[in-house]
């Protein structure tokens, strides 16, 4: 079927007349219905909206007036002056979590981006899994941004006759541009490779240093490789070099999201070797774990010296969210033969600062406590923490610290020691 085949009604009309107060819940990242939310920001009235990874956020000036009040539990730049004053709201929590709470949080509208219907009358969310598939089947009210472009993934299509309101999209598709490796990124990469074997199953953040390591790892030869979790344009070269596995128990590409251009999109469309599922099931650590050699591999802002891994803020500034980080961690720790990586250059603000720090300071976050933490790796090497002592991870971890800052990492070493030894 083609979107003519779907009776369409203007975005303005519908969200125009959504009840006041709506609990508006919007698909995130490639799949962000971004022609209702342009629309949501010319007609708010006092609802409030829900989302994670936003690309975009039209609707920035219907929040600054105070029209809408915006939930989310991923920052992302436009937002970030927003969370410190109070104007956005951080929820802070799992992915896996974020299905449940539909609920809890009682949202009655969805919007959302769709595929048209094909001829068995079901319409696919495209590169979104995780929590609007969930939301499509438990709103009352189901409003679907019909585009052409949205590629029809398995696992997250569903009946069009949950769909309230078809609106033609008049945006469009949020694209993700993969940021440019550089040297230090690819240093760090290199040392990750030699933590992988043939037949692993790889989960890999967002960002320069996780897509750094996907690229090293097209380079390296692997083969029956899974990923989980994240899909990018990358995945489209693996497969097309057959280092995808053919085991279709979970197959080969089993995303949450797919967070790329044109070259993912096509991809993934209609193809058996891609789900792009519910959170339930691709942050679902019962599930996943039951893959062997499942490797998480996830960056960081800053790690301590005792392994604390803050991957979320800056100071008292949050700057991303947890995501389905603690998920995995868990997942690769439940995994025979799986471990967890956490990536990370060493030093920040243009090498003035060490990335690896005596203690998280006063109001940082530590996304991953200290005894989740498995193995570190910065452009300087690898520090291996399982079954150290508190003493051993700071030397591991000095290490590996950019050279300036060794010597003062280990005089918080020595400090530390001559405390506990009066």
């Amino acid at each position: 079927m083609r979107v003519a085949t779907v009776k369409l009604v203007d975005a303005d009309t519908i969200v125009a007349s959504l009840p006041t107060a709506s609990r508006i819940v919007a698909s995130p990242g490639c799949g962000s219905p971004l022609t209702l939310l342009e629309s949501l920001n010319r007609h708010a009235a006092g609802h409030r909206v829900y989302s994670g990874l936003q690309l975009d956020y039209p609707f920035l000036p219907a929040i600054e007036a105070g029209t809408i009040t915006h939930y989310s539990w991923h920052v992302m730049g436009p937002i970030r002056r927003m969370v410190d004053s109070g104007s956005v709201h951080y929820i802070p929590t799992r992915a896996s979590e974020v299905p449940h709470h539909l609920e809890r949080w009682g949202v009655d509208t969805a919007f959302l981006r769709v595929s048209p219907p094909d001829d068995n009358g079901n319409v696919s969310l495209g590169p979104c899994g995780s929590y609007p598939i969930e939301a499509a089947m438990r709103c009352a009210t189901v409003v679907a941004e019909v585009d052409e472009n949205v590629p029809f993934t398995f696992g997250n299509q569903f009946p069009v006759d949950r769909i309230t309101h078809f609106v033609a999209s008049t945006r469009p598709m949020p694209l993700y541009e993969l940021g440019e490796s550089n040297d230090v990124s690819r240093r760090i990469a290199n040392n990750v490779m030699p933590l992988i074997a043939n037949g692993a199953t790889l989960q890999i953040g967002i960002g320069s240093l996780p897509e750094a390591i996907t690229g090293a790892l097209l380079e390296s030869g692997h083969r029956n490789l899974r990923f989980v979790g994240m899909g990018s344009d990358i995945m489209a070269d693996f497969a097309a070099r057959g280092m995808l596995t053919t085991d279709d128990v979970i197959t080969a590409l089993f995303a949450v999201e797919l967070m790329g251009t044109r070259i993912v999109m096509d991809f993934a469309h209609r193809n058996p070797m891609v789900n792009v599922v519910s959170s339930l099931r691709g942050h679902n650590v019962t599930l996943l774990s039951s893959l062997p050699n499942f490797i998480s591999i996830n960056s960081a802002i800053e790690v301590d010296l005792t392994g604390q891994i803050n991957a979320e803020s800056v100071g008292t500034q949050q700057i991303s969210g947890v995501g389905g980080s603690v998920d995995y961690v868990e997942t690769a720790y439940q995994s025979r033969g799986g471990h967890r990586v956490t990536v990370i250059q060493s030093t920040a603000k243009g090498g003035v600062k060490s990335s690896i720090v005596p203690r998280l300071g006063e109001g940082t976050t530590t996304s991953i406590p200290r005894s989740m933490a498995d193995i570190i790796v910065t452009e300087h090497g690898v520090a291996d923490l399982r079954g150290k002592s508190t003493h051993e991870r700071a030397e591991a971890m000095v290490a590996i610290a950019d050279p300036p800052f060794r010597d003062e990492l280990a005089q918080h070493i020595a400090s530390s020691a001559t405390r506990q030894s009066q």
